[in-house]
């Protein structure tokens, strides 16, 4: 095992004899990917919330609660990646709820965003800029997505050997 793995372990106390019982670790780990879930929902929800209802201060609240939600998701992904389990070629995203998950985390990030500078955006440039930003960052994330299909292409070509 790598730090990181020994690391996410020792936050997830996985050497505990309570894991030792197969159906209490399973039932437990429902129970923790349901309150992951939860957590993630809950997150979401209020970031994107809390910029319209308390101001420029819930906007930094908001974007605190996102950043975490953001390392903390990349972290779960990676531990499962350094354990040979590949979320995005074990499970399918491109469902009704993945699209719901993009557009809160979106309205959260720009309602932040827009609260925290509210009078960057009142001229032409500003706006003009926010269109190139938004281009650019529209074709870092098919970059993204088109290497994520070859990783994923090679994952299951390795498995399958």
């Amino acid at each position: 095992m790598n730090a990181f793995v020994k690391a996410l372990r020792f936050v997830g106390d996985l050497d505990d004899e309570f894991y030792d019982d197969e159906r209490q670790r399973d039932v437990w780990n429902e129970a923790s990917a349901i309150g992951f879930q939860l957590f993630q929902w809950a997150s979401l929800v209020s970031a994107a919330v809390l910029p319209w209802v308390a101001g420029s201060t819930g906007a930094w609240v908001g974007l605190g609660i996102l950043v975490t939600l953001t390392v903390i998701n990349v972290l779960t992904i990676g531990y499962s990646a350094a354990r040979k389990v590949n979320l995005y070629t074990a499970s399918k995203i491109n469902r009704v709820r993945g699209l719901v998950v993009a557009v809160v985390l979106v309205i959260g990030y720009v309602g932040a965003l827009i609260r925290v500078q509210p009078d960057t955006f009142s001229d032409a440039s500003s706006w003009a800029g926010g269109v190139v930003g938004a281009v650019v960052g529209g074709g870092v994330v098919g970059l993204g997505v088109w290497w994520m299909r070859r990783r994923n292409a090679r994952f299951e070509a390795e498995a399958d050997q």
